[in-house]
């Protein structure tokens, strides 16, 4: 968090220096040149830019946003759903059972320990976690017809859980390798530095204000293409989603097993 603040704090006072030095050597240049009317049309110009980039930047952030919430939400439902898997576990046959919680634990220490480096870095899946889910389908089709017919309707509800924990995981996989094309990139930060630009045509009489408005419009450009640029990645940046919902899926592991082995009230 502090390496976050300490580069907004960069972005911002680059963006101020760039300001106070170039409104008054521009002030000083156009002064000659200007008629009357200049502010008239200069701030229906200006005015019709900004809406325009305005409405370009949100649209930006509200995207990146809701991407880096909906990639958080599916790793929260598809570390619920192993934790539900686990303890379905309990109810099955002994063997069968525990053969399918060992599997879920090292699914998710998996997903832990060697897919979410790789989707923090350049996205992609792990070999491990992929042959851990595999496991999970051929143990439950590999079992015995007796143990099948008793534990039917468990197995065919333990099926469906691991149906969408794999699809929960394509997607983590996916959202982890989608970013901004780099066109759109250079169209929102052209086009920060060009709606800048626009604002130092404007007049006013005093230096002060001028100097002032312009520096907190550039700021507050530079600060929402900063959040757009920590977020743009939910798995890697500045700002990363961590794996703390399957770690606490962990913890529940531990506490069913504690759980199961407690002695049952007669």
């Amino acid at each position: 968090m502090a390496v976050l603040v300490l580069l907004l704090l960069v972005i911002c006072v680059s963006t101020l220096v760039f300001t106070l030095v170039c409104i008054p050597a521009f002030r000083r240049l156009v002064r000659r040149d200007l008629g009357e009317g200049h502010n008239n049309v200069s701030g229906a110009i200006f005015g019709v830019g900004g809406t325009i980039y305005a409405v370009f930047l949100a649209f930006l952030v509200i995207v990146v946003w809701e991407k880096h919430e909906d990639a958080r939400r599916n790793v929260a439902d598809e570390a619920s759903l192993l934790t539900t898997l686990y303890r379905a576990g309990s109810a099955m046959d002994p063997n069968a059972g525990a053969q399918l919680r060992a599997l879920i634990r090292r699914y998710t220490r998996a997903v832990i320990v060697d897919e979410w480096p790789i989707q923090a870095k350049v996205g992609g899946a792990a070999e491990t976690a992929r042959a851990a889910g595999l496991a999970m389908y051929r143990l439950l089709g590999g079992l015995s017809p007796e143990v099948r017919r008793n534990d039917d309707a468990i197995i065919e509800t333990q099926l469906g859980l691991i149906s969408q924990i794999q699809s929960d995981r394509n997607k983590r996989t996916l959202q982890a390798e989608e970013s901004i094309s780099p066109v759109i990139w250079a169209v929102a930060v052209a086009n920060g530095f060009i709606v800048v630009v626009m604002s130092f045509f404007l007049y006013p009489d005093r230096d002060w204000p001028h100097v002032v408005l312009c520096s907190l419009l550039a700021t507050m450009i530079a600060m929402l293409l900063y959040v757009i640029f920590i977020f743009e990645k939910p798995f890697g940046g500045l700002m990363p989603l961590a794996p703390e919902a399957f770690e606490h899926s962990l913890q529940v592991y531990d506490s069913v097993d504690r759980a199961m082995l407690a002695p049952r009230p007669l």
